[in-house]
């Protein structure tokens, strides 16, 4: 095939996935603009086999849009990730299916494996990030020592400054300073200490 300027332009393969985007997969209906771009990367994410029919390599690039989509990307950060994610979800099934192959040698597969384990740890890590950036991340609060008076009351949970939250468990304003009696590990009161009188 020749172009306008005479050269020969080599023809794309029929195996070639982005003439693959023109032919078969939703992504045809929306092959312009910024989603276009974004669907276009997730299909470079896929790897194919030489030999691979049309047939499954549309049902590989079908998935990976699948995958893609169903992370639902927002923004542009979300879009990179999402797309990020696909390409080391793809890297880890390939590598598992190199170590499961019939005739792989031993070592082959030891490294095969290991590769899907470091993929599969970093999609984690993607994951994370993505929650994290969406905001789901989880705050963990631990708290170490509590001291409760006797006739005191403990409140766990949040506490909103002049909320009248306190009132489910008793009046705030019952809750007052007493004198502090010390436990020991069994529960037992130990005896407070007498205070001295005070000389005049």
């Amino acid at each position: 095939m020749a172009n306008k300027a005479g050269k020969n332009v080599p023809k794309k393969s029929q195996n070639d996935p982005t003439q693959l985007l023109a032919t078969g997969t939703r992504v045809a209906a929306s092959n312009d603009g910024i989603r276009g771009q974004r669907l276009r990367e997730v299909v470079d994410m896929v790897f194919h086999l030489s030999n691979a029919s049309e047939e499954d390599m549309l049902a590989k690039i079908a998935r990976a849009i699948e995958l893609y989509e169903d992370l639902r990307p927002v923004d542009g950060l979300e879009g990179m990730l999402a797309i990020q994610m696909v390409g080391t979800h793809e890297a880890a099934a390939e590598c598992l299916r190199r170590a499961a192959l019939q005739n792989q040698t031993f070592e082959g597969r030891d490294l095969a494996l290991k590769h899907a384990a470091k993929l599969m740890t970093l999609y984690l890590k993607q994951v994370a990030a993505l929650d994290k950036h969406r905001g789901k991340g989880q705050q963990k609060v631990t708290v170490e020592h509590v001291h409760v008076a006797a006739g005191g009351q403990a409140i766990v949970g949040n506490v909103e400054a002049g909320s009248r939250a306190l009132s489910s468990t008793g009046d705030a304003a019952a809750i007052g300073h007493q004198a502090e009696v010390p436990l020991d590990v069994s529960g037992q009161k130990v005896p407070r200490r007498r205070r001295k009188p005070k000389a005049e």
